[in-house]
């Protein structure tokens, strides 16, 4: 469906500036919107592959927000260097996966339904059933 690029048509519009982030912390989180491409499609792709894999079991496929900082940061674990990096990285991935969902739109959140605030802030993750990965 064609109807998909017309929601995503203004991302492109951003291809050389920065992905603003919002974070307090200062530039050491800014990252180029190509950063931001490579980092959203490297969890995009690995949450269509779990999706893939885990459709007919129980939990329909869904990944926690944390369990996909931590699978990404595991996937660059070799260029990290310093805990104080690390502690950026993780950042970052977590601002990254927000955007997806708050701004972009490529991610959905499943409610737990849960009264625990702790449950909802680390939510159950899926790609949007029309994304499709550039």
């Amino acid at each position: 469906s064609s109807g998909i690029n017309a929601e995503y048509g203004d991302i492109n519009a951003h291809t050389e500036t920065e992905a603003d982030m919002d974070t307090e912390e200062g530039d050491n989180l800014r990252i180029t919107f190509e950063e931001y491409r490579k980092i959203s499609n490297m969890l995009i792709l690995h949450m269509r592959e779990f999706e893939e894999k885990n459709k007919e079991g129980s939990g329909a496929g869904a990944l926690k927000k944390q369990q996909l900082v931590d699978w990404y940061l595991q996937q660059i674990e070799q260029d990290i260097e310093g805990e104080q990096e690390m502690i950026a990285k993780k950042i970052v991935t977590e601002k990254v996966l927000d955007r997806l969902v708050k701004v972009d739109s490529v991610l959905l959140e499943i409610e737990g339904g849960s009264e625990d605030p702790a449950v909802d802030a680390d939510p159950y993750l899926v790609v949007h059933p029309n994304y499709i990965v550039e």
